[in-house]
């Protein structure tokens, strides 16, 4: 029996001594992850402009009541100047009572009121920026900025766009990989950034508060950008 019993525990010990030599003696997976960049040009197909009329007076009804009358003006200008319904929305409304104070700094009761109405609208004519901006302002828009040019449907180009980034990144891969001496495996986990687009193109608007000298503007291009984050083993 005694016997039997040292036999046994023999055999289990060779098994755990076994299992402990498979645990320890598995290589460290070796890996090196990359930054792939995908970037694709678009000419603009649309332009955004915040396009804004603000007002003053000491009667906050009549500051509103003129404010109202100036933005009935400037957007229909808007619309006949070829923007779509559709694409015009009111995106600011402030009505900011402001308290006047005299030469030395003290309070004199009057209150001044500013009111400012701001639309933003969606042109989907680019080269007809400058015409829009000047029948703005000849109808008493007094204040643009925020004009921004862009592409409605990037989806094409962004499946571009990520496919050099994926080719970027393999090149960058098997760069590093060459420098350290190691074959290129195959990708462990491939993650990506969202498509985004960066825009070109300048303004500068003559004329603020009514008519003026022309509008120049230029589109430029539009660059829809993808990223990838790619883990490569190494062989």
């Amino acid at each position: 029996m005694l016997r039997k019993s040292i036999v046994l525990l023999v055999l289990f010990s060779a098994v755990v001594l076994a299992g402990c030599g498979v645990l320890s003696g598995g290589s460290t997976d070796r890996t090196v992850s990359v930054t792939g960049s995908g970037s694709v040009s678009l000419p603009p197909n649309i332009v955004v402009v915040n396009i804004g009329v603000q007002t003053q007076g000491d009667n906050v009804a009549q500051a509103v009541a003129e404010n109202n009358r100036r933005a009935e003006q400037v957007t229909e200008a808007i619309l006949a100047a070829g923007v779509a319904q559709e694409d015009v929305r009111t995106t600011y409304f402030s009505v900011s009572p402001q308290q006047q104070y005299d030469p030395q700094g003290t309070p004199t009761g009057a209150v001044t009121y500013w009111v400012d109405n701001t639309v933003t609208a969606t042109l989907r004519q680019v080269d007809q920026l400058g015409g829009l901006l000047e029948a703005a302002l000849g109808a008493g828009a007094n204040s643009i900025n925020g004009v921004q040019y862009g592409v409605d449907d990037t989806s094409e180009a962004e499946v571009q766009a990520r496919q050099l980034a994926m080719d970027d990144a393999r090149q960058r891969a098997e760069l590093l990989a060459a420098a350290a001496g190691e074959t290129l495996g195959e990708p462990i986990s491939i993650s990506t950034s969202a498509g985004g687009q960066t825009f070109g193109g300048v303004y500068a608007v003559g004329g603020v508060g009514g008519g003026g000298d022309s509008v120049p503007v230029s589109a430029g291009s539009t660059e829809v950008q993808v990223q990838v984050y790619i883990l490569y083993s190494l062989k």
